[in-house]
């Protein structure tokens, strides 16, 4: 268990000073419960830092009443108050926390929605995002040579809707196909600008926080490559500002995987999908995703898991996914330096 304590970590990120190295980041998506083992198994782990990386509620409705009572009921139990008594806390939300299905900019009730996620979290008076449309946020934590970024996307509030129509994907997951066309979003203008600043801030390690899937491929579900020209547009990004160290993690498909896609810098994209938390995908292992780097899927409660080894010599990453009694479901090891250019790839 972390003996550090989480208010110290978090106030010296929010004031951009600096403060211990995160070593332990944990995170998860889905929870349609407020009680369940897993969410007991998660209170039990060590942590420097917990991450709600959407679906954080189910709270499919037009009525903030209804919405409001989800919230309270997560804020309100054991486990929710377990994680701020142990690690800092940051979210971003989904489609279900948004309010719809499969919902995205043209939900009506989107910016009142927004009010009740930021109500859920107590963000302050001048927290930015209570002046701003979308719930996108980041941090700095850790000092120079040991920083960690966590970028967390709202793949929700600015995207178009989805294009409908045949496919093979099967078991399918949905009825959503690519669309290429060039005025389709997924981040909106506001948040891309803002996203580029962000990736031009020094970092070691940048942790992107996508709802959705951003590497695998299309399975007819939501993911990056229902929008072709915005994942081709973010991985230009990468490559404009020269961002080294990024990493996805994502929920929403109620099973766990890890993705692996050639990143514009020539080190990998690696995106973990981490997904549910509190639920049990009924259906089988999805149509074969050409990038996954892992052995199959996980379908059953789970959380992921990223420990940080700062004293190598090249920073050691491990990528994990814990089941409800603790077991490793899956695992990918890694060295920071694999995520930098191959120019730049020197231990310190």
């Amino acid at each position: 268990m972390s003996s550090r304590p989480a208010l110290p970590l978090l106030l010296a990120a929010l004031a951009g000073c600096s403060a211990a190295p995160p070593r332990e980041i944990v995170f998860g998506s889905c929870l349609n419960a407020v009680e369940h083992p897993m969410l007991d198994r998660t209170l039990a782990l060590p942590m420097d830092l917990f991450l709600f990386t959407g679906d954080n509620v189910y709270a499919d409705t037009l009525d903030m009443a209804v919405m409001r009572r989800k919230y309270d009921a997560l804020k309100e139990s054991r486990f929710f108050r377990g994680l701020r008594e142990r690690a800092p806390v940051l979210a971003t939300w989904d489609d279900h926390d948004l309010g719809a299905n499969d919902g995205g900019g043209d939900y009506p009730k989107k910016r009142e929605a927004q009010e009740e996620f930021l109500r859920w979290l107590d963000a302050p008076a001048g927290d930015v995002r209570r002046t701003r449309e979308g719930v996108y946020d980041a941090r700095v934590l850790g000092p120079p040579g040991r920083r960690v970024q966590v970028i967390l996307l709202d793949t929700r509030y600015f995207r178009s809707p989805l294009k409908r129509g045949p496919h093979e994907a099967r078991p399918s997951g949905g009825p959503w196909v690519p669309n290429d066309d060039p005025g389709a979003a997924m981040l909106g203008e506001a948040q891309w600008r803002w996203l580029e600043a962000e990736l031009r801030r020094p970092a070691e390690l940048r942790l992107v926080v996508s709802s959705v899937q951003f590497a695998a491929e299309h399975h007819g579900g939501e993911s990056w490559a229902n929008l072709p020209r915005e994942r081709e547009r973010m991985l230009r990004l990468i490559g404009e500002t020269r961002a080294a160290g990024v990493l996805f993690i994502s929920g929403d498909r109620h099973w766990c995987e890890l993705s692996r896609i050639e990143g514009p810098l020539g080190y990998p994209i690696y995106d973990l999908t981490a997904s549910a938390m509190t639920q049990r995908h009924p259906r089988g292992t999805p149509t074969p995703n050409r990038h996954r780097v892992s052995i199959g899927t996980w379908h059953a409660p789970s959380v992921g898991r990223l420990r940080i080894d700062w004293d190598a010599a090249d920073p050691r990453l491990r990528l994990e996914i814990l089941d409800e009694s603790g077991i490793l479901r899956m695992s990918h090891d890694l060295s920071l330096g694999q995520l930098r250019p191959p120019g730049e790839r020197t231990g310190r």
